[in-house]
């Protein structure tokens, strides 16, 4: 029985990771190109800035993290410079439907990877300098919180 209450939680988990790019296109739909680009609340990101923030963190952070400690044993993950990455490579011009379709690809591709791993391949670790040694399954957590904290920022809470 703890096995299939700990597999169910797992798939309802990638659920959210999945859904969560379902969500924010639901919700910028319905927002005009002009204030997609305007700040939330004054001196914050605006949606546009929200949503490149959330796709470059799991391109170039949570991602790669999952496919590692999926790959290798107990591997040093790379920091991530999210404020850094911004800076050099946020383009307001970039359409959202694109930036939505990249962040839809990229969830789709690590949840099926991780669909695919078997159950004890949640409890691998990988080792980052902040937050010290975790496992698989704290990290695909982690990248759903940080879609949720997001979302809340978008929402204007």
């Amino acid at each position: 029985m703890p096995d299939e209450v700990l597999d169910d939680y797992r798939r309802r988990l990638l659920d959210r990771y999945r859904g969560q790019v379902e969500a924010y296109a639901e919700h910028l739909a319905g927002v005009d190109d002009g204030a997609a680009r305007a700040p939330i609340q004054p001196g914050e990101w605006s949606a546009h800035q929200v949503l490149f923030h959330a796709v470059s963190v799991d391109e170039n952070a949570y991602g790669p993290r999952l496919r590692r400690i999926l790959r290798e044993d107990r591997p040093t993950l790379e920091d991530y410079d999210g404020d850094g990455w911004m800076a050099g490579h946020y383009d307001p011009g970039e359409p959202t439907g694109v930036l939505l379709e990249r962040w839809r690809s990229v969830r789709q591709g690590y949840a099926a990877e991780l669909a695919k791993a078997p159950p004890e391949a949640w409890g691998r670790t990988g080792r980052q300098s902040y937050w010290g040694e975790r496992t698989l399954q704290w990290w695909v957590e982690r990248a759903v919180a940080h879609g949720d904290e997001h979302w809340r920022q978008l929402m204007g809470e």
